[in-house]
């Protein structure tokens, strides 16, 4: 039997989910940083400094930030700790492509690596004690699949960092921020790239994303341990932390 998976308000066959999502990324990759503001209404910069606050990070660990976009996690991290031996891992071409010119135009070349595979097919084991993942677990094909491998593949005391969004608890909140992500992101997003269909994806996609208490669950059952998380101001992005133990 075929394993679907959803696909914004879909459900898809995963490798049909695969290609989906690898044109809708090539597609924005070059306004991606543009996307993610009017994603955030300009907010991403300060989650993404909280998700660092809480990742702990030390001199002496190896990191693999996953679905890295256009770097702006790994790149952070190089900013504030010198030489750390990071792997940025992507399964889209374009967008490890703007994230290697990133870091080679910033001077991070030292340390730095890149691979480009879906998570569903990577194979390390044992190999990093930091895996950073922001803002890409809604794209997997398979979850469960997508966070063994992210387990196996860190050390003894590593740690998995994920950041997402997430609707609103509050009703009316709810509903004023699915009225922007249905009505206004996606005209946006037509006017800006002339790309309505894949912003439209990206609201539909935190829809059918799991609840972060679901995550804990789920983060549990693959093995992960001393999970904890948080919402952000907001309550429309939360961050979870889990060990290998």
């Amino acid at each position: 039997m075929k394993k679907e998976s959803k696909f914004g308000l879909d459900v898809l066959d995963s490798k049909k989910k695969a290609k989906e999502v690898h044109d809708i990324f090539a597609s924005v990759a070059n306004n991606y940083d543009l996307m993610n503001d009017l994603m955030s209404l300009g907010l991403h910069r300060l989650w993404k400094e909280r998700f660092y606050q809480m990742a702990k990070v030390k001199s002496n660990d190896i990191v693999i930030d996953i679905a890295s976009g256009t770097g702006d996690i790994a790149i952070n991290i190089a900013k504030k700790i010198k030489n750390i031996d990071i792997t940025c891992l992507d399964a889209n071409k374009n967008m490890l492509e703007i994230c290697k010119n990133r870091t080679i135009d910033l001077g991070f070349i030292k340390n730095f690596s890149f691979m480009q595979s879906q998570i569903e097919n990577f194979k390390k084991k044992n190999k990093f004690s930091l895996a950073t993942l922001a803002f890409g677990l809604r794209n997997f094909t398979d979850l469960e699949l997508g966070l063994s491998n992210i387990f196996s593949s860190l050390k003894v005391g590593g740690r998995l960092m994920i950041m997402d969004f997430k609707s609103p608890d509050n009703k009316f909140n709810k509903k004023l921020y699915e009225l922007y992500t249905d009505n206004v992101l996606p005209k946006l997003g037509e006017i800006i790239s002339g790309d309505q269909k894949s912003y439209q994806y990206l609201s539909d996609s935190i829809k059918t994303y799991i609840t972060p208490e679901e995550l804990s669950v789920l983060m549990s059952e693959v093995g992960y341990s001393k999970i904890r998380s948080e919402i952000l101001p907001g309550d429309i992005v939360s961050i979870h932390i889990g060990y290998k133990t």
